[in-house]
């Protein structure tokens, strides 16, 4: 994993021409940069909000202000090591609420299905209003890259079918614990079916996919090398970011490679501009996170240890 960052952060250095770079963050509009960081809060909350209500149908409440610290508290850790924050915020959470950290990590493995289910709502509102940079970049990215590769992919997922299959069969069998991990874990997966308020649950969902949008539009629209891209354009540029995600590497280094990707390859514009808005993004992004997720610690830390200082006495 090391490696991995260490190989990307340098691509990305050797990649960026940093004067021009510096230029155009200097040149940015800054109150648009603050209202994307306001909105992107905001998508954050509702995150946090949404996760309490999860929590709610497992029999734990969460409270809604400590489950938004936790969130940007896991963020601020996924700036760093990339998927550990997830963890980090089900155990900082399992203390401040007193709910079994497996079935916290069963509710993210719910969000995580959730966010996928609302990538695709996204991804067909864009196809719909973008079928032409949608296309394009379903040939270009994704089909073109999988023929070339056709018998290594399907070799790989025969080996691993065949993996899977001969370990199913080595590998002892346990005896099923009603009581254990596993039914904590799937009681937290659940979850989305005992959701008492299922239609806000949804709206939210969605919600937070809407403010990563314009958060998004805003960022475009506060470089001038970018200025001229539209909405439409944001919402296929977030989508495009979002399969950067899937790349396990800290500080999102993924997001800049498939947005700069994208913006050249789709929307035309020159290797160095992209370059230089995905290095803003990913900047951006990790600012934004450690500098409100180390806050969101801290107020959730002294919260906790005053709790428990009161519940001493």
């Amino acid at each position: 994993m090391l490696v991995l960052a260490f190989a990307v952060f340098g691509y990305i250095g050797y990649k960026t021409d940093w004067v021009a770079t510096w230029d155009a963050i200097q040149g940015a509009n800054y109150g648009l940069i603050f209202i994307g960081a306001l909105i992107m809060a905001l998508a954050h909350y509702l995150r946090g909000y949404r996760w309490s209500l999860l929590g709610e149908s497992t029999g734990f409440p969460l409270n809604k202000r400590r489950a938004f610290y936790s969130v940007m508290a896991g963020y601020l850790v996924n700036a760093a090591t990339s998927r550990g924050g997830e963890v980090v915020r089900c155990a900082l959470t399992s203390k401040s609420e007193k709910a079994p950290v497996e079935t916290l990590i069963g509710t993210v493995i719910t969000e995580r299905i959730i966010d996928l289910l609302s990538m695709v709502f996204m991804a067909l509102l864009c196809l719909v209003i973008q079928f032409d940079v949608i296309s394009n970049f379903a040939f270009e990215v994704v089909w073109t890259p999988i023929k070339s590769n056709l018998n290594l992919i399907i070799l790989v997922l025969a080996g691993s079918g065949i993996s899977y299959f001969i370990a199913k069969k080595l590998l002892p069998k346990k005896e099923k614990n009603p009581n254990g991990i596993l039914q904590k874990l799937l009681s937290g997966v659940n979850s989305v079916f005992q959701v008492k308020q299922k239609s806000t649950f949804w709206t939210i969902s969605l919600g937070i996919w809407f403010c990563y949008w314009m958060s998004m539009y805003l960022q475009l629209e506060a470089l001038e090398i970018t200025a001229h891209l539209t909405i439409g354009n944001a919402l296929a540029i977030l989508l495009f970011s979002s399969l950067g995600i899937i790349i396990p590497v800290p500080g999102g280094a993924g997001v800049w490679y498939s947005i700069a990707y994208g913006l050249t390859f789709v929307f035309g514009l020159s290797d160095g501009n992209a370059t230089t808005f995905g290095v803003f993004t990913v900047a951006f992004s990790n600012i934004f996170h450690i500098l409100v997720g180390g806050i969101c610690y801290g107020l959730l830390f002294f919260e906790v240890q005053r709790n428990e200082n009161i519940q001493a006495k």
